[in-house]
């Protein structure tokens, strides 16, 4: 505490300094070698980011006086850095003209590092979504446009980079998913709540694949997600976009008993504006959405109710939602190096969410019995920060908190309620003044405390309540030596408790990148990494009809290393420009945590599905290996503008201790219910197809494409996605299927049998700009209405028809 109130006296003692200076004006009309404007260019004084141009290429600076180093940084374009002498109380107007770079290798990304650098000088594997294409497929929510991203599979909301993890129900993710780098996984079970994100106002969002936990904490054991979002430029900025879809009636003629069309309507809203020294953005999503399944039958009678309100909440994975954000950050107004603001986000939602479909022939849009749960939430976020960054730009600290509030009420009688409480410090220091020129160094104290309340996690207290916290203390360093080496290390110490339960551990990363030519990058790194399982691993106890799901009080952490080298070549062909990505990469798991289906219940019978159910597990140990080889380029020449991403990622993951036991059954030889499969369960005893010993609900096969033109007013684009078949799933839900047929009987052995050759998925999309405030699309998602699973059991959506209208002012 005394070392935090003497940091904010030497802020009041900077500020005291500063408040005696004067102050000039500075705009700029930044433009192409065309004279065509460039808006979105980043303007920074004396390295500090100080404005961003808007659409017409200006921006406006209000600073001290004095001669300043003025830097213009823009994709695709040479930085261009100028000394400029701003005189007291005058206004200066500069005309600005940036040169186009010979190739692309990339934009300019903060998650490696947690500090601006070019794509191509990072040491790892990253991939860059733009808003556009958010916009341009009509997204709805974040998960949908990461199954697009080259290597990255969303099943049943849980994030798996490379085949990194497989199904958790949910709870404990191998990936950290952050916005502006605060985490955004649930404190109780790690879970990501994708609807909850604000992509109404995202700048770009950067996929980092590989081990990231020295900067980033536990949950990056494969990777992270961040979004980046903005605040507003000198010019306010406010949109509207409204949409309006619908399903097309499913392949599966004989599976579909109602007969209304399914929609899915929606509203977003983002202002962004300067007030004075006050920088404020205010989102708002509305959202509702039948879903893909059918209506909800009622259990004795059999009938349901077949409406055509989008926010009727009373089908089969319908959900509806509104969400609004607010971001304000302030500035001094004769101290502007100070910012310090708030920003808050609330979300009310209700949703069906279904385990099991109830049968692949029959009724494959209908639910298993019980394995449906209604989920009113409400969810919300208050993060204060304060930054300051010292008068040479050489240096930042920053102080970010957040308080989260999560509450789940479930019609199940299994609700759950947590709250998180998280404070990060990090001071970033560049020593160019001292002698060491391009080594950044980043040093940060995190302190994070979770408690959580409810039935559902009763496996650790009766009365459902249980406590977690993390500290850790994390420092990586970051040296260009000349113009083409790079070099990146870092350290983390963390220590987590929950209840009574407490580990503690260090990890380490390194990462090298060296410039073999003009546009040809080489890189290699390795990571650790070290996970603490959930709350909800270790002790939920829940019930989805017969099914249910198992605490494991002594599940232990599971640690990773993570090695890879890659290879990013730049190229121009003509006005196309881009880079092409290679890479080759290897992690291994100790303790590995499966979330596995066996028969763990001691008093079996018909009611409880003969004891089976799932739970967190240690598996022993695993490796996954591959290559992912991917494209990104775009073109601008004319009228014409093509872009494009595309990537293919194979793994290999399998189990290198297939023989390993790792729990025992509590029934015996000789009982009525005993399956002999899982009386002493391995990897081999447990899997459906263990040829290669293949880890359970992976992909190992992905490929990912997205191509975008747009010629004056007109735009269109497509997508292509294909998953491969998920070869190896638990062997319980076949030997059941096959033995008491009565008993549980979805079709999963002739599902498997008929689909064997992976899936692919199309997107269309066409738009009209009637003017710089108009613009209407239409959007047809899934256009061969393929069905397709996924995971097994989980069917996913059919054919979505879409039209979008945004309104720009």
């Amino acid at each position: 505490m005394s070392r935090i109130i003497l940091f904010l006296f030497f802020i009041f003692d900077l500020y005291c300094a500063g408040s005696s200076q004067t102050i000039g004006e500075l705009s700029f009309h930044v433009t192409d070698t065309t004279g065509a404007p460039l808006p979105g260019v980043i303007i920074s004084i004396e390295k500090i980011p100080s404005a961003t141009t808007d659409k017409m290429g200006l921006a406006k600076i209000m600073t001290t006086s004095g001669n300043k180093t003025v830097s213009f940084q823009y994709t695709g374009f040479r930085t261009l850095t100028i000394e400029v002498n701003i005189r007291s109380g005058a206004m200066q107007l500069m005309e600005i003209e940036l040169r186009e770079e010979i190739a692309i290798a990339g934009p300019v990304v903060v998650t490696a590092g947690r500090f601006e650098q070019k794509l191509s000088d990072v040491t790892v594997s990253m991939e860059v979504l733009k808003p556009r294409l958010f916009q341009d497929k009509n997204i709805v929510s974040i998960d949908e446009a990461l199954q697009q991203t080259p290597g990255v599979a969303i099943v049943d909301d849980e994030p798996q980079i490379r085949s990194g993890s497989g199904y958790s129900f949910g709870a404990g993710s191998r990936v950290q998913v952050l916005v502006d780098d605060l985490p955004m996984l649930s404190g109780d079970a790690g879970k990501p709540s994708w609807n909850f994100l604000p992509i109404e106002n995202l700048t770009q969002v950067e996929v980092l694949k590989g081990a990231s936990s020295v900067l980033y904490g536990s949950s990056a054991l494969s990777g992270v997600i961040n979004m980046r979002t903005s605040f507003p430029t000198q010019e306010p900025f406010n949109q509207v976009t409204i949409f309006h879809g619908a399903y097309s009636p499913p392949q599966s003629g004989g599976s579909r008993y109602w007969n209304s069309t399914p929609m899915r309507d929606g509203m977003f809203f983002i202002h962004k504006k300067k007030y004075g020294n006050l920088d404020v953005v205010f989102g708002l999503n509305v959202f509702g959405d039948n879903g893909n399944l059918g209506p909800i039958r009622d259990t004795v009678t059999g009938k349901f109710t077949d409406k055509y309100n989008p926010f009727n909440v009373d089908r089969y994975n319908a959900q509806k939602r509104a969400r609004s954000n607010i971001n304000l950050r302030y500035h001094l107004k004769n101290f502007n190096r100070l910012t310090f603001g708030i920003n808050a986000n609330w979300m009310t939602s209700e949703s069906i969410a279904t385990l099991i479909w109830a049968n692949a022939d029959t009724n494959l849009y209908g639910a298993f019995k019980g394995a449906a749960t209604r989920t009113k939430q409400l969810l919300g976020t208050i993060d204060p920060f304060i930054e300051y960054r010292s008068r040479d730009g050489m240096s930042k600290q920053s102080i970010r908190n957040r308080w989260q509030k999560l509450d789940n009420n479930n019609d199940n009688n299994q609700g759950n309620f947590s709250q998180v409480y998280f404070t990060e410090y990090q001071y970033q220091q560049r020593w160019d003044s001292i002698g060491i020129p391009k080594l950044t160094t980043t040093f940060g104290l995190v302190n994070i405390y979770t408690i959580s309340r409810g039935q559902l996690y009763s496996g650790g207290n009766a009365n459902g309540v249980n406590q977690a916290s993390n500290q850790a203390a994390y420092f990586q360093a970051d040296q260009k030596i000349g113009e083409r080496f790079k070099i990146s290390a870092g350290v983390r110490y963390e220590q987590f408790r929950i209840n009574t339960s407490q580990q503690a551990r260090p990890v380490f990363r390194a990462g090298i990148n060296y410039q073999l030519g003009r546009a040809t990058y080489l890189r290699a790194s390795y990571g650790q990494g070290y996970r603490f399982p959930s709350i909800a691993e270790k002790f939920i106890i829940t019930s989805l009809g017969a099914i249910k799901i198992f605490a494991n009080p002594d599940l232990k952490p599971e640690t990773s290393q993570n090695m890879e080298i890659g290879i990013k070549q730049g190229f121009r062909i003509q006005s196309f420009s881009g880079f092409i990505d290679i890479a080759a990469f290897e992690q291994t798991f100790n303790n590995f945590i499966e979330f596995t289906f066996g028969q763990w219940d001691a008093r079996p019978s018909l009611d409880n599905l003969l004891g089976l159910g799932f739970k967190s597990v240690n598996t022993g140990n695993a490796r996954i290996r591959g290559f992912e080889a991917t494209i990104a380029g775009e073109q601008s020449s004319g009228d014409w503008k093509i872009q494009t991403l595309m990537g293919y990622t194979y793994t290999l993951p399998i189990s290198t201790t297939p023989s390993y036991q790792y729990a025992k059954t509590p029934l015996k030889p000789g009982d009525f219910f005993y399956l002999s499969n899982q009386a002493n369960p391995t990897y081999l005893t447990t899997s459906s197809d263990p040829t290669n010993n293949i880890l359970k609900y992976r992909l190992q096969h992905l490929i990912r494409a997205d191509l975008g033109v747009s010629r004056k007013k007109w735009s269109t684009g497509a997508s292509f996605r294909y998953n491969s078949h998920m070869q190896n799933i638990d062997v319980a839900f076949e030997t059941l299927e096959k033995n008491f047929t009565a008993l549980f009987n979805p079709g999963i052995n002739s599902w498997r049998s008929k689909h064997k050759h992976g899936d692919y998925v199309f997107d269309f999309r066409l738009a009209y700009s009637f003017n710089v405030h108009h613009r209407v699309s239409a959007v047809i998602s899934n256009v061969l209405n393929r069905e397709y699973a996924i995971r097994p059991l989980a069917i996913e959506e059919g054919r979505i028809s879409t039209v979008q209208y945004v309104f720009t002012f």
